[in-house]
């Protein structure tokens, strides 16, 4: 107790002593809440990813198929907008479709609702149950059924989700793509074991800049304290109780702080909860951190600063004159680069066996190992490679302010480079974030005529196997039959050796052919009639062969290529695709939709048009962790520009008294001001080429070893380039910040005890 009162009494009677305090406790503060936030994010992003993944087949999550049968204990399950395949859509809007097929009496539960719908009845979630309400019935509700309740969060991503549970029957279910008998409903946290190391790997590579905050922001006034230290020690205090003092001043602050960044979490989350993931905001509820996981935050902090701080002064040996003159610190050692070039081997030698393609099991957490080893082995590089780099250049600098610069940083390296430490820590991860976001890259709609793929705004379904052709035909009639609809293009699929294997093509002088006299290969056939009217030129054929990739959604820079076909070989081509026209009208279309759906067509999607399959082709999980990377580039910026001010400034608070003498000797504060740029960018530019070649290196090894080697990444585009220019233009306002405090700090009255 005695000496927490003269800890107290020496900190607060000191020259801004109390504003010391606040300022620790205050970035203490942010750097736990930072610190809370990031575990609360990992925390939900698995908790969202259970709660959406439930309908999917069981070989996706497990990677094993049951054996089971349909009955009291089963159900059929076939989602739709989930891992590329196209969903349904309203006006823009995706929607989510789950439909069931489950007998009365099921046991099975379904997430979210009290029980499984059965044919014509259906579940929403609160979103699209309001989008319901407010849309005409014959455009968006009479494709449901009858609505017999709202899908409770337990189901949801978040609260715009789009939703819907519908009752089906078994065998309008089964041929749906992805369609699968469950006994069980129950989701993952993680799609597959990859996506989950590269949700730790992404919470990590934000904590650091996090961890770095905290520890600059504990260091204020280190060396006013190390002068009070010297102070006591000279009326006769032992260095062990010196080290108590000094631990007992960091403590109290910190753990201060850490219960503040408790209430700071609390207060930030509603905030945090906005952010948009994948079309939808977190439940503020998904944003929880355990109460242990808390008390560890604010308990750790304070006392890993404590324990630093108290060992810092016993290794430090302050005797009675100990902080009168500015001391050395240790010179770095060339072992300092082992971690660095250690880490870069073990995350690069998964990729290497991944892309060779090497039968060779690397575990994935080596991934993890590596990218923590690079992390820290750039902060322990740093001062050694800037020590170095300085030593050259004090003997090619010209100016006081080079010179000046440069021995400070070869006296003190690891303080210099531990200002600009969370900006490297910041480009690094704003590198690999950014490389590795290319391996998703979104594709455009193509924008190209009718020629070359079907019109954009036509409603394109495929048609369920084995279904009953007059049934179909029927169903095609109430399609038809649609307000807004102006035809229905029936689409088979023509497969030559299929067509003669059941010998139904009649002569080989009957066999269709290009305008080359070749036959013809598999592909699509449209009546000559409905090929004009999807905006071919079909000439006077009756039928004609049209080149596989014209309903697909990608551009293939041509036009499509086309060929006439007999009627004998037409008439072997299998229903595969139905394409519906409407007049334009957005309405029109959405009754088509409606149509198609109600109309009791077997289909193995539901309609789309390949606008909306562009949308769909792209992975859900994937686009949910590239929109998390851009996240984590913010956070890391904007915490470099936090932690680089604060230990800028800090630095020449410290120094109050060696720049005050370089005043008072005649020293311009222009000179110093220069010196101070000198001192923050040398670091900095000693590392950047190796931090963004890291990056790539990082980027590359994380998505080649994870992927098995079938991804990859590619050079980002110019707004990488603009997200380095933000990090310097912040380093640039931080030094800002410190020409006004070279001026206001360094009066010349401050260094009359010399």
């Amino acid at each position: 107790m005695k000496a927490l009162t003269l800890g107290w009494v020496l900190a607060s009677r000191e020259r801004g002593g109390s504003k010391r305090i606040v300022g620790i406790a205050a970035g203490v503060a942010v750097g736990v809440a930072l610190l809370l936030l990031v575990i609360a994010a990992y925390q939900a992003l698995g908790d969202r990813s259970a709660r959406s993944t439930w309908p999917l087949d069981s070989a996706f999550k497990t990677g094993e198929v049951a054996e089971l049968e349909f009955g009291d204990d089963t159900v059929w399950v076939a989602p739709s907008g989930m891992l590329g395949a196209p969903g349904d859509y309203y006006d823009s809007q995706a929607i989510t479709r789950v439909s069931i097929a489950a007998t009365p009496q099921s046991t099975v539960a379904v997430p979210g609702i009290e029980r499984a719908p059965q044919p014509g009845e259906y579940y929403a979630s609160p979103a699209l149950a309001a989008l319901i309400d407010g849309a005409p019935a014959d455009e968006l509700g009479d494709r449901f059924g009858t609505r017999i309740g709202i899908v409770g969060p337990d189901a949801l991503l978040g609260p715009e989700t789009m939703l819907a549970i519908v009752g089906a029957d078994a065998a309008a279910v089964e041929p749906m793509l992805g369609a699968s008998l469950h006994a069980e409903l129950s989701g993952v946290r993680f799609p597959t074991p990859a996506y989950a190391m590269i949700a730790i790997v992404g919470g990590i590579a934000v904590l650091f800049p996090v961890v770095v905050l905290i520890s600059i922001v504990t260091k204020l006034g280190q060396a006013a304290r190390t002068e009070r230290f010297s102070t006591i020690r000279l009326i006769g205090a032992s260095p062990r109780l010196v080290a108590v003092l000094a631990a007992l001043e960091a403590v109290v602050p910190a753990l201060a702080g850490a219960l503040a960044g408790v209430g700071l979490f609390f207060a930030v989350r509603p905030l945090a909860a906005l952010v948009e993931i994948e079309g939808s905001r977190f439940f503020v509820s998904d944003l929880a951190v355990p109460a242990w996981a808390m008390i560890a935050a604010a308990l750790g902090t304070a006392l890993l600063a404590g324990l630093v701080a108290f060992g810092t002064a016993l290794r430090t040996g302050l005797g009675p004159l100990g902080g009168s003159r500015e001391q050395q610190e240790r010179r770095p050692r060339w072992w300092s680069l082992v971690p660095l070039g250690f880490g870069a081997v073990v995350i690069a030698a998964p990729a290497v066996v991944a892309a060779a393609g090497l039968d060779v099991q690397v575990p994935d957490v080596a991934v993890l190992v590596g990218f923590i080893l690079i992390t820290v082995g750039l902060v322990l590089a740093g001062p050694w490679l800037a020590a170095a780099v300085s030593r050259f250049g004090a003997r090619r600098a010209n100016g006081a302010a080079g010179v000046l610069a440069m021995r400070r940083i070869a006296r003190h390296p690891r303080a210099t480079f531990r200002s600009v430490s969370g900006l490297v820590l910041a480009l690094f991860v704003v590198t690999v974030f950014a490389v590795g976001t290319t391996t998703e890259i979104v594709d455009e709609v193509a924008d190209v005529p009718a020629t070359e793929l079907v019109p954009a705004d036509a409603l394109v379904a495929n048609l369920g196997f084995e279904a009953d052709e007059a049934e179909q035909e029927r169903a095609l009639a109430r399609v038809a039959a649609a307000d807004g609809v102006d035809r229905v293009v029936r689409v088979g699929w023509y497969d030559d050796e299929t067509a003669g294997a059941d010998g139904e093509q009649g002569d080989a002088d009957d066999a269709s052919a290009d305008a080359n006299g070749e036959t013809l290969g598999g592909g699509f056939v449209v009546s000559g009639a409905d090929a004009a009217a999807l905006g071919l030129d079909a000439g006077s054929a009756e039928w004609l062969w049209i080149e596989q990739p014209y309903f697909s959604p990608f551009e293939i820079g041509r036009d499509i290529t086309t060929a006439p076909m007999t009627a004998a070989a037409a008439v072997t081509a299998t229903p595969s695709l139905v394409t519906v026209l409407t007049d334009g009208q957005p309405g029109s279309r959405e009754r088509a939709r409606t149509a198609i759906t109600t109309s009791g067509l077997t289909v193995a999607g539901l309609p789309a048009t390949r606008v909306e399959s562009t949308d769909a082709s792209a992975t859900r999980f994937a686009r949910q962790y590239v929109s998390l990377a851009w996240i984590g580039i913010l956070i890391a910026t904007l915490i470099s520009a936090i932690s680089l001010s604060v230990s800028t400034v800090a630095g020449m608070i410290d120094r109050r008294r060696q720049l005050g003498l370089l005043r008072l000797s005649g020293m311009p504060a222009a000179t110093l001001r220069r010196m101070v740029v000198v001192e923050t960018a040398l670091p900095l530019a000693t590392v950047f080429l190796l931090t963004v070649g890291l990056g790539f290196l990082t980027a590359w090894a994380i998505v080649v070893a994870l992927s098995g080697g079938d991804r990859g990444v590619t050079l980002p585009d110019v707004g990488y380039l603009g997200l380095i220019g933000i990090c310097l233009g912040l380093a640039a306002a931080a030094i800002l910040v410190v020409f006004r405090t070279v001026r206001s700090e360094l009066p010349l009255t401050a260094t009359r005890f010399e």
